[in-house]
C-alpha cells in the first residue's frame, strides 16, 4: 500500500483540516514536510514547514481556491525553497498543471482528524472513513 496521493486527491487532502505531507522532486531528490491546519472557526488554513525534527514553523496561510500568502510573522524568508515550493504546489494544483515528477505523500494519518488510517481505501485517499463521508471535503 502506498501512501502517495494522487494530483486529483491533493487539494482535497490539504485541505482537510490537519494535513501532514511530504512533497518531494523525484527528478532533484529534493524534499519538504508541510503541515496545513484549518483554522477553528474561519475558513482559514495555517501552513507549517519542518525545520528540525518534529519542529515546525510557521510560513503562510490561504483560503480554498486562492494563492498562498507568506506571512510577515514568519521567520522564515519569502525566499526560502520551502515557501517557493508549497506556493508553487498549491498554484500547480488549483490549474491542474502540477508535472508528473512532483509527488505527494501523506504519513499515513487522516487529512482531516489525524487518526492514523488502517483501511486500504482510506491509505489511498488520505482520510478515514468516517471523515470521507463529511460533505466539507468535496466542497
Amino acid at each position: 500500500m502506498s501512501n502517495l496521493l494522487t494530483h486529483d486527491t491533493a487539494l482535497d487532502f490539504i485541505f482537510g483540516g490537519n494535513a501532514l505531507f511530504t512533497v518531494k522532486n523525484i527528478k532533484t531528490e529534493n524534499r519538504f514536510t508541510f503541515k496545513v491546519i484549518k483554522h477553528k472557526k474561519e475558513d482559514i488554513f495555517f501552513v507549517k514547514v519542518l525545520t528540525n525534527p518534529d519542529m515546525y514553523e510557521f510560513i503562510g496561510s490561504i483560503r480554498k481556491g486562492t494563492d498562498y500568502k507568506h506571512s510577515s510573522k514568519s521567520r522564515i524568508s519569502d525566499d526560502a525553497q520551502s515557501v517557493k515550493v508549497f506556493g508553487y504546489l498549491v498554484n500547480k494544483l488549483n490549474t491542474n498543471t502540477l508535472p508528473e515528477f512532483i509527488q505527494i505523500w501523506h504519513e499515513g494519518r487522516c487529512g482531516r482528524c489525524g487518526r492514523v488510517l488502517t483501511v486500504p481505501e482510506s491509505i489511498r485517499t488520505g482520510f478515514g472513513p468516517e471523515c470521507v463521508k463529511n460533505k466539507k471535503l468535496n466542497k
